[in-house]
């Protein structure tokens, strides 16, 4: 890879820092915070540029298997057709959603996505034996789901649509043992391994398909939407 910057995107952003860093998104882009001044972020790629090619086949390899084509959106752990139409509606038989805009998808999907995750909730907390307030569906840019201990109320990504059932369901274990230990100590992942022995396969698969949705061109859309509204 001798022409690194005419083979990936870098995004660089300067601010009053000591030091450059440089990040590697899943999508491949390069995101450097450089400096304000002379910086030379073009020699600082090109000094980087197997430690780039590194990290880019490191992410090729957390979402192998978990990919869908590039024009099909990642639900439920597979491939949808998104499709225009007059009005919303999801066929699972078929793979295929109809939607008239992004702003309609994102609706539909969240009104969709919320009938599955408070029905998930409610069946994990009551054989967990925890109470919750509120359960909120966010497009969130970092994490999976969220807790409020003091209310009780759940944060649930909407990209947690994404996944397939059984990771979805341990997204939900995790965030309901935090009713109990509110930290990440022996204890807390104690609870989770009792109501979801496979956590830690869990937790390695959830990178996998974060790098996925993120490659994704209808989540990267709806992100994009959602931070275009803010």
């Amino acid at each position: 890879m001798n022409h690194a910057a005419d083979e990936y995107r870098v995004i660089v952003t300067r601010k009053p820092v000591r030091n450059a860093r440089m990040r590697v998104m899943p999508d491949g882009t390069v995101r450097i915070t450089a400096p304000k001044g002379g910086f030379d972020t073009t020699a600082f790629v090109a000094e980087k540029t197997d430690w780039i090619a590194a990290r880019q086949a490191e992410m090729n390899r957390m979402a192998a298997g978990c990919t869908t084509p590039a024009d099909q959106m990642l639900l439920l752990g597979t491939g949808y057709t998104v499709r225009e139409g007059d009005s919303c509606h999801t066929d699972h038989h078929q793979h295929v959603i109809i939607a008239p805009n992004p702003a309609a998808l994102r609706a539909h999907l969240t009104a969709d996505f919320r009938t599955l995750i408070t029905a998930s909730v409610t069946a994990r907390a009551e054989e967990m034996g925890v109470s919750y307030g509120r359960c909120s569906i966010r497009m969130q840019k970092t994490r999976w789901g969220g807790s409020c201990s003091s209310a009780g109320n759940l944060n649930m990504n909407l990209r947690l649509y994404a996944l397939p059932i059984h990771l979805r369901d341990y997204v939900v274990v995790h965030e309901l043992a935090h009713r109990k230990e509110l930290n990440h100590s022996p204890a807390f992942w104690s609870e989770v391994a009792a109501y979801y022995p496979a956590y830690r396969n869990a937790e390695a698969d959830l990178r996998r398909y974060w790098v996925a949705i993120e490659r994704n061109h209808w989540w990267s859309a709806l992100q994009e939407q959602n931070r275009g509204e803010r």
